[in-house]
């Protein structure tokens, strides 16, 4: 049962919302959840020693249409807190010496000083490296969040399907 308390009592009802006498209720809810899914539909090459933005040119889910497919970046138009998530598998050209890292980070509006979730690995006998990061990042309403690739010695491909970006509205 539904209690709503005094009689007299005000109740705001969002627009578009339905209240019915038998319990039932609906457009309470997140009407725009802000969030998306995204991945590699083919491989990707990437050179060594050269920053590149990654671009996910394929969609699981974008239910605002935020998320671009062409340029890799997520601009929901709403100031907030949100909870992203990058996973890619790297498969280098060669061995990389003990020496020698890549790593993987979100950056805020492309700056390379507002950076979120770096994660990084130094050597590999030439097998594929899966790496993981996420961050909760402050976006305000005209920022976006796109994911950056580093490799200081090996050219390679960041696989298709086992690399994807993600995220979600949490305030």
């Amino acid at each position: 049962s539904l209690e709503i308390g005094s009689s007299g009592d005000t109740i705001t009802i969002p627009s578009g919302a339905t209240l019915t006498n038998n319990g039932t209720a609906t457009g309470f809810g997140v009407s725009d959840p802000l969030s998306f899914q995204a991945y590699r539909s083919g491989n990707l090459a990437v050179s060594e020693t050269t920053q590149t933005e990654l671009v996910f040119n394929a969609e699981v889910t974008d239910p605002s249409s935020k998320y671009d497919t062409s340029t890799g970046r997520y601009t929901p138009g709403v100031a907030g807190t949100y909870f992203v998530k990058a996973n890619v598998t790297f498969d280098p050209s060669g061995n990389q010496g003990a020496s020698h890292s890549m790593y993987l980070k979100i950056r805020k509006s492309g700056s390379g000083t507002t950076e979120y979730g770096q994660i990084s690995f130094k050597g590999t006998s030439g097998q594929d490296v899966g790496l993981s990061t996420g961050a909760v990042i402050e976006l305000g309403a005209s920022d976006y969040i796109s994911c950056w690739w580093y490799n200081s010695e090996q050219s390679g491909n960041i696989l298709s399907v086992q690399s994807w970006f993600s995220g979600f509205r949490i305030g």
